[in-house]
């Protein structure tokens, strides 16, 4: 039979899927929507000891993209503590409490989160670039306050993400999310000149042109430091889910999708995700977690692995070659080629394995996937 269930820190999750900490976490009744339509946890907004203040505006969509300027929770200590963590307790779903943003500040808010109902933290802490001591202090400190699983924020926006990963691994974090909003983007209104996010000008970056970075990320800390990771950035299908379990996510965090489409889009993408699983003939997660990582080649040296141009590279003899039974004759493949190898012939398209450099282009651009590759020899003949 196939399921979706994931374990997810001992707790037994009926979807993989993760509402990260953003607008659709703000309370209980946002949750309790998004826990309707079938997420499997929730994170909620970054509880903090004095509540944010949004600027106005602080929300904008782009093509394929997203800004985001919005602040950690509007909500007082207080109400979190007496009204919404108590009735969030209540739900079918396991809630984790964001809390943040200094040692000092989480340390002090992480027992009374606990007490009212949290059952995973989540810090999400102010850092260098190049420092993880306030993430490692504050995850000691929060250890010794409270026996819940804690997990520890990543941005990509860091000097070595997986440095920062076996730094927190080291000091008792149990897991990660990863990776957070960029910082940051800025989208102007060519008629009046004016930032499109007027108050601050500025925000940070998510959405789907993120997704390729956020997997790069997760496989790094997959690989290199083992630690459960929440995979999130640019998730917005059943797909998008598949590739982030397949670098190695143990579960996957969705944000702005929630935003954009709204508490239903959990629904529609465990389906899709089902559909693939039944598909393919898969009944597990297990099957597909992780199982990208294998064909990386992830570098041993750290010098390699943070500037992977230092790495040698071995050649292929290689060819892109068009199946000429599946090709529309759109001629895609001869427009995009950079070094001439795509010829016309009555109609048809041919690639010469002289000029081709398999450089993969034409591959990932033809619409009807007729273009593969051979080695050289066979693709001649």
């Amino acid at each position: 039979m196939t399921t979706l269930k994931t374990n997810l820190l001992g707790f037994k999750l009926h979807s993989p899927l993760v509402a990260a900490s953003g607008p659709m976490t703000r309370n209980f009744t946002t949750i309790k929507q998004l826990a309707n339509a079938g997420i499997g946890a929730a994170i909620t907004k970054t509880i903090l000891l004095t509540p944010s203040t949004n600027p106005q505006p602080c929300l904008y969509r782009g093509k394929g993209y997203f800004l985001n300027t919005e602040r950690c929770s509007t909500i007082p200590l207080q109400r979190w503590l007496e009204e919404e963590l108590p009735r969030l307790r209540e739900l079918s779903i396991p809630i984790i409490a964001s809390i943040g943003m200094t040692p000092d500040e989480v340390a002090e808010l992480a027992p009374s989160v606990v007490e009212a109902g949290a059952q995973m933290l989540e810090l999400s802490i102010f850092t260098g670039y190049d420092d993880p001591q306030p993430m490692v202090e504050a995850v000691r400190r929060v250890k010794s306050a409270v026996d819940v699983p804690v997990l520890v924020k990543l941005s990509a926006n860091l000097h070595d993400i997986v440095e920062f990963g076996h730094a927190v691994q080291k000091a008792g974090a149990d897991a990660v999310s990863a990776i957070d909003a960029l910082k940051a983007g800025v989208r102007v209104d060519v008629t009046t000149g004016h930032p499109v996010l007027l108050q601050q000008g500025f925000g940070r970056i998510s959405g789907e042109s993120i997704k390729p970075l956020a997997l790069y990320n997760v496989a790094q800390l997959a690989h290199y430091v083992g630690i459960p990771i929440i995979g999130t950035g640019g998730v917005t299908s059943g797909a998008d889910a598949v590739e982030m379990l397949s670098c190695g996510a143990a579960a996957v965090g969705v944000c702005t999708a929630l935003i954009l489409d709204g508490p239903d889009k959990a629904t529609r993408m465990n389906e899709q995700i089902l559909d693939f699983m039944n598909e393919h003939g898969i009944s597990s997660l297990d099957e597909i977690r992780g199982r990208t990582l294998s064909q990386i080649d992830f570098p041993e040296a750290t010098e390699e692995r943070q500037e992977y141009e230092k790495r040698q590279v071995q050649l292929t003899d290689q060819a892109a070659f068009i199946d000429q039974e599946t090709c529309i004759k759109c001629g895609v493949c001869r427009r995009v080629c950079l070094y001439g190898a795509v010829n016309e012939f009555d109609g048809a398209f041919v690639i010469d394995p002289a000029r081709c450099k398999a450089c993969g282009l034409c591959v990932s651009m033809c619409p009807v996937n007729a273009i593969a590759y051979r080695e050289k020899k066979e693709a001649e003949r």
